[in-house]
């Protein structure tokens, strides 16, 4: 059974032409995208109180991480999905922080804050944009571990193409 598990395991990183993180970074980038889906649901039960654009954020996010996913998968075809690759993860990390400063100073959230509403309406308002931001800060954690499983594999890529996957350090 266990060698069945290392088996199953092991063909994530590890195929016919030797080591690689493309199967990792794949699927966190499409992690990444489901947690934009939840981020923009939580969103939405404090929307109708919020003034941002939140549903601009959710879909260039969602568009961007789901093209990050498909130009990461295609990565072996050719050199120009790894500069797609660095230009969509550039645009998403910037969209993300952004919605994280925007929110920080929105009128409706600091009024929530400092009691300018029903309490009811105030604490949905605070849990629901603190929720959205901590999915953000999450998406953000995983789109800078894709960034350096990216970065891995490049490396990767140019020591066995230079033929020094098999070696030591130089």
């Amino acid at each position: 059974m266990m060698s069945v598990l290392k088996h199953k395991f092991s063909t994530i990183i590890y195929n016919k032409e030797g080591f690689t993180l493309q199967k990792i970074m794949v699927f966190l980038a499409m992690v990444n995208a489901l947690c934009q889906v939840a981020f923009g649901r939580i969103h939405n039960e404090a929307a109708y109180k919020v003034s941002s654009t939140v549903a601009i954020f959710t879909f260039i996010n969602q568009i961007g991480l789901i093209l990050v996913a498909v130009s990461l998968m295609r990565l072996k075809e050719k050199r120009k999905y790894s500069i797609f690759s660095v230009i969509l993860f550039i645009i998403t990390i910037a969209t993300m922080i952004t919605y994280i400063v925007l929110m920080q100073g929105d009128v409706y959230y600091q009024t929530a804050l400092n009691g300018g509403y029903s309490y009811e309406d105030a604490i949905k308002i605070v849990y629901a944009i603190d929720d959205s931001i901590n999915f953000i800060i999450f998406a953000l954690v995983l789109s800078f571990l894709e960034i350096g499983l990216f970065i891995a594999e490049i490396v990767i890529r140019r020591r066995r193409a230079n033929g020094h996957s098999n070696q030591g350090r130089d």
